[in-house]
């Protein structure tokens, strides 16, 4: 029967419990000498360094950094939108009366548009290939 080393009153810990506690304690002996076995002068150098880093970070941060941040996102964000903007249309030379007069009133027309979905099938057979994405009817 397995001894129940736990102070909980539970039931008795599994043999693979029991062996990572051995490994846990063996691990933290080794380390134990390890670090008896450093000099104080590193020890002291070690200790100095990581409170010097913790101090830089905690004066590093704040308002300032955040808005430097998001600034240089927004900057960033806008020169990539810029790049995807073509270029101004041109100014009409005619007036828009003189414009409205010369150009013919295009309105919709049914026949037109579904005979353009008829010359390109790769938009049905693109419906076909997505039929999983659209919802199930209940039965």
């Amino acid at each position: 029967m397995i001894r129940n080393t736990h102070n909980s009153p539970g039931p008795a810990p599994a043999a693979g419990d029991e062996r990572d506690a051995r490994f846990d304690e063996a691990m933290r002996a080794l380390h134990r000498q390890a670090l008896d076995r450093v000099e104080p002068a590193t020890r002291a150098r070690l200790r100095s360094i990581r409170n010097d880093t913790a101090h830089a970070r905690a004066r590093r941060g704040g308002l300032l950094g955040w808005a430097l941040a998001s600034g240089s996102v927004a900057a960033v964000a806008l020169a990539l939108g810029l790049q995807f903007v073509g270029p101004a249309p041109p100014a009409p030379t005619a007036s828009a009366p003189a414009l409205a007069e010369q150009t013919p009133a295009i309105g919709y027309d049914a026949d037109t548009s579904v005979a353009a979905l008829d010359e390109n099938p790769d938009l049905y057979l693109w419906l076909a290939s997505n039929g999983d994405a659209l919802p199930t009817q209940p039965e």
